[in-house]
């Protein structure tokens, strides 16, 4: 008998060592799950989300590719910030740059990443986040045009701008709003300009904009002055949403010093364009 119950106790201690394993294996298991994915720390609209809007006329921050995905350094950016603050990123393209402070504000984005100039006017509207690339508005004309050589020969010409963009305040120093034409991108802005049909004298786009037109798209145009002025492009939240603000600036300090940063920007624009 003191054998039958030496044998049960003994099975009984086997089915509880493997019991114990299995839960050990479970358990790293989890942990390597866990400190591989960061969990969100912020409230967000849509829960688990990082929802970030932007024109997708703006090539090459961002656009649509020739198979309808959203591509471009700010959708690869905005991407990679979301996964740093442990959210899924959800491009969302408006098709219409004046729009977003609105959408911002009324709840159907969380952030706006469609390169956005920091601006006193803006910011009593929306909150901004750390800058994420500087940049400045370039003056093109057709390549064939040999009238304007600076911007002191733009007084009474026909200057092409996006609409509300803080390129319309510059063309304003040189031309008044009778000869001020809007678009509702810089890139259709810069078409119309090389169609060469005497609508647009001029364009003032962003530099990298205009530059990948000319190499990528062979359009005959030309710059002929350098930046007109320096300006640095942020996210804009919500007014007073200073958590998300906070977590999104610390996100996207994490992935400038990982070097995602400059690999994004490298890809897009052989250069740093946050430096």
């Amino acid at each position: 008998m003191k054998k039958i119950w030496m044998m049960i106790l003994g099975v009984s201690l086997l089915f509880m060592l493997a019991a114990c394993g299995g839960s050990s294996e479970e358990a790293s298991e989890t942990s390597g799950e866990e400190t591989s994915s960061k969990e969100p720390t912020v409230e967000t609209i849509e829960e688990g989300k990082f929802t970030f809007g932007f024109s997708g006329l703006y090539k090459p921050f961002n656009f649509e590719d020739i198979d309808g995905n959203l591509t471009g350094f700010e959708v690869e950016l905005g991407e990679a910030i979301a996964k740093e603050m442990g959210l899924e990123p959800n491009p969302v393209a408006t098709q219409d740059f004046g729009a977003l402070i609105e959408e911002v504000n009324s709840g159907r984005l969380d952030a706006i990443m469609g390169s956005m100039t920091i601006t006193e006017e803006r910011s009593e509207a929306i909150d901004f986040s750390d800058p994420y690339y500087r940049g400045g508005g370039v003056v093109y004309v057709h390549k064939d045009n040999n009238d304007i050589k600076s911007t002191d020969d733009l007084e009474g010409k026909t200057i092409g701008v996006i609409a509300s963009s803080t390129h319309e305040q510059s063309a304003l120093e040189f031309i008044t709003e009778d000869t001020l034409a809007t678009y509702s991108s810089d890139v259709v802005a810069l078409q119309d300009l090389a169609a060469g049909t005497g609508r647009l004298d001029a364009a003032i786009v962003d530099k990298f904009v205009g530059h990948m037109q000319i190499e990528e798209e062979d359009m005959p145009i030309k710059p002929i002055s350098e930046r007109l002025n320096d300006e640095e492009i942020g996210a804009g939240f919500k007014k007073g949403n200073e958590e998300l603000v906070k977590e999104f600036n610390r996100a996207l300090q994490a992935v400038i010093d990982n070097g995602t940063y400059d690999e994004i920007s490298n890809k897009w624009f052989g250069e740093n364009i946050l430096e």
